[in-house]
């Protein structure tokens, strides 16, 4: 408990100080443009059919979830492609933006290894202030006109952060002091080392995929676990261990991958065995590995297994 809450604390602390910094670095505020990441944001869940986080950057008056879901499962089979080499760039007035988006859309076989395709894309995002939050309110593939501002852009939390980042620095250097002694002395106590460097979800699956076999109930299936090494340095000590659910029996919970050599695509193996039909979750899926002398590790969305 202790522990969590040094990690809460010095995650505050740096965050105020991070802002802090900026501001003296650049003498103003120049975040990233949210348009454009509202835009990121949305492409990113593309690429791993995660239909809930692009629905929270989607007005739902334009597409709902259920929307976003069938369109990208039936129109544009997103499941076997992948946006990648996304260049954006926006105009912005006022409340309106208009975001342009470049990328390289590749199409994979089912095993979602084998490159079958590739196509230069072009897409146009209309992008609209919506009490405080830009949420795309149009896609098209034809140019979009100029935006024209309908209304005054609203602040948000981070905007009331740098106003006020002056004020902000002693408490963060508090937090932060706090936040290191709890951390370290819990890890001295447990007599451990530092933890692993966590990656999101939406990095992991860039690399990592989970294919599941048809399989029947009583009879034996399989879940492939598929690695791409992209950069130029091997991966050691590769390690995915997942949890499965009770009725569905697995030969061994951890793969070991090994090392991964740079261009290199690894694969082990889940055998399974599910005792009845219907729908089984495999969750806590979890990929560790060292990278350039560090650890990291990550954890996938749930795998789901349709028995017959």
């Amino acid at each position: 408990m202790g522990e969590i809450m040094g990690k809460k604390i010095i995650g505050c602390g740096l965050v105020a100080l991070f802002v802090f910094l900026g501001l003296v670095g650049s003498g103003c505020v120049e975040p990233d443009d949210p348009a454009v990441a509202t835009v990121r944001t949305y492409l990113e869940a593309k690429n791993t059919s995660d239909y809930n986080t692009a629905s929270l950057v989607v007005d739902s008056k334009y597409q709902s979830k259920g929307y976003i879901m069938m369109t990208w499962t039936r129109v544009e089979g997103t499941k076997n492609k992948r946006v990648e080499n996304a260049d954006l760039s926006s105009t912005v007035s006022g409340n309106q933006a208009v975001v342009i988006a470049n990328y390289t859309e590749t199409t994979y076989d089912e095993n979602v290894h084998n490159k079958i395709g590739e196509e230069n894309v072009t897409q146009y995002f209309g992008v609209t202030n919506i009490d405080g939050k830009w949420m795309i309110t149009k896609i098209s593939t034809d140019p979009l006109p100029p935006p024209v501002a309908t209304g005054p852009v609203k602040k948000t939390l981070l905007d009331y952060i740098t106003d006020n980042a002056g004020f902000l620095l002693p408490a963060a250097l508090a937090m932060l002091a706090v936040g290191v002694l709890i951390d370290r002395r819990e890890k001295a106590n447990k007599g451990g080392a530092a933890g692993s460097i966590m990656i999101q979800t939406t990095q992991i699956s860039r690399f990592v995929k989970c294919v599941p076999s048809r399989m029947g109930a009583g009879s034996a299936g399989t879940v492939d676990v598929w690695i791409k090494n992209f950069n130029q340095q091997q991966y050691t000590g590769v390690v995915v261990t997942a949890a499965f659910p009770d009725g569905v029996k697995v030969n061994k919970k951890k793969l070991k991958f090994g090392t991964i050599e740079p261009g290199q695509t690894a694969k082990q193996t889940w055998t399974v065995k599910p005792s009845a039909s219907g729908r089984f979750s495999i969750h806590d899926v979890t990929v560790a590995f060292t990278f350039g002398g560090k650890q990291y590790a990550g954890a996938l969305d749930p795998v789901w297994l349709q028995v017959a």
